[in-house]
C-alpha cells in the first residue's frame, strides 16, 4: 500500500517505490502483468501508469491518451500538470529477452 492525498500527485518516495518495484518485477520475471488501483481508478493509479510509461520513454500527452482511452476521466488539471513537468531518467527503458519493452 502506498497512500496518497486524492486528486493530488504522488509523493517523491513512492513514484521511487513504485518504479524499483516495476524494475524488479520485469526482470524477474518478463512479460509478467503488474495490477495497480485506487478507490475510484481515476487518478492515483492513472498516474502511476503514466509515469511508468514516460520513464519507459511514452511522452506525457501520448501516456495520457493512451491512459483516457481505457480510463474515461482519468486525470485532474494538477495530475496532468504535474505528469507534464514530470523529467524522466529512463528507469524503465530496458527491453526483456524478446526485445519487448518493460511496460507494454
Amino acid at each position: 500500500d502506498w497512500p496518497f492525498d486524492d486528486g493530488a500527485p504522488p509523493p517523491g518516495q513512492i513514484v521511487e517505490d513504485w518504479l524499483n518495484l516495476l524494475k524488479a518485477k520485469f526482470r524477474e520475471e518478463p512479460g509478467c502483468c503488474v495490477a495497480v488501483h485506487c478507490v475510484a481508478g481515476l487518478g492515483r493509479a492513472p498516474v502511476l501508469v503514466a509515469l511508468a510509461l514516460i520513464e519507459c520513454g511514452m511522452k506525457y500527452e501520448e501516456a495520457v491518451e493512451f491512459i483516457r482511452q481505457k480510463r474515461r476521466g482519468a486525470f485532474n488539471s494538477k495530475q496532468l500538470l504535474y505528469l507534464e513537468k514530470y523529467r524522466p531518467k529512463m528507469r524503465l527503458r530496458f527491453k526483456d529477452a524478446n526485445g519487448h519493452c518493460c511496460v507494454q
